[in-house]
């Protein structure tokens, strides 16, 4: 009998990474994304009217303008995740142009460049990704058919339909090649946000020594005056007691001779 567990989906389970594997196809992915792109091969084969039975007119019409809407959809989907893209990115380079007016040591401005660098080929990716052109729609020509000495004559509700179908696959094939664009784009303000709080946290770090560095110039100066301090202290104390010997010295002398002096008159 059956069950719906046995219509349902299985539990998405984690599957192995192959980072080397995965950094070389990020690589490519970056590469193919920064050079120029040539227009689409079309197909060997393609659908036309006569891929499509009579009684099934209807349901392969409806189904072809969903397909077709579903593909210009998509492309414009992508347009805006690469604008809302575009946003991030120039906030975190906003940021990391405001640092560099700070004083920064060499490190710290080798980090910050080169966050910079990466966002800006984010940036310059995901501009390619904006006001997609290469798409194919539906014209005059697709719905009627042209003589020169006679009047347009409508075509059928099969070719329409087929080329329909056709368009929409073109249109795919241009929303895949995009995603892999944003990808790109993605992958390298990952790279620059990872980048960028690394230079942050130099940045941080620097401040800190600065601010350690006054304190033990401070701490030295302190000591070194303590010093001078306990030295003049030290002087006066054995120049006030040599001065005080010296007094009793000569009073000493004067009653001695104020004592023989005595002894002499009597």
């Amino acid at each position: 009998m059956a069950e719906i567990k046995d219509f349902l989906h299985k539990p998405i389970t984690t599957s192995k990474i192959n980072f080397w594997s995965t950094f070389k196809n990020n690589l490519e992915l970056i590469y193919h994304s920064l050079l120029p792109h040539a227009f689409p091969v079309e197909p060997n084969s393609k659908i036309t009217k006569k891929s499509i039975k009579k009684r099934d007119i209807d349901l392969v019409y409806e189904s072809s303008i969903e397909i077709y809407k579903d593909s210009k959809e998509r492309i414009n989907s992508l347009e805006n995740k690469a604008f809302n893209l575009m946003t991030y990115i120039s906030a975190i380079t906003a940021l990391l142009i405001f640092l560099l007016d700070k004083e920064l040591n060499t490190i710290t401005k080798i980090l910050a460049f080169t966050s910079i660098l990466t966002l800006i080929l984010a940036l310059l990716i995901s501009l390619r990704c904006i006001g997609i052109k290469t798409q194919k729609t539906l014209f005059i020509n697709s719905m009627f058919e042209f003589n020169d000495n006679q009047l347009p004559k409508s075509k059928s509700k099969k070719h329409i339909a087929a080329e329909l179908i056709n368009n929409a696959i073109f249109n795919q094939n241009i929303a895949d090649n995009t995603t892999d664009i944003l990808k790109a784009s993605r992958m390298l303000l990952f790279c620059g946000i990872i980048l960028s709080l690394v230079t942050f946290l130099s940045f941080i770090i620097q401040n800190e020594e600065r601010k350690i560095e006054p304190n033990k110039k401070i701490e030295i100066v302190n000591s070194k005056y303590i010093d001078s301090l306990f030295l003049d202290y030290k002087k006066s104390k054995t120049l006030k007691s040599e001065k005080i010997s010296n007094k009793t010295d000569t009073s000493n002398k004067k009653i001695e001779k104020v004592i023989l002096l005595r002894k002499a008159e009597k």
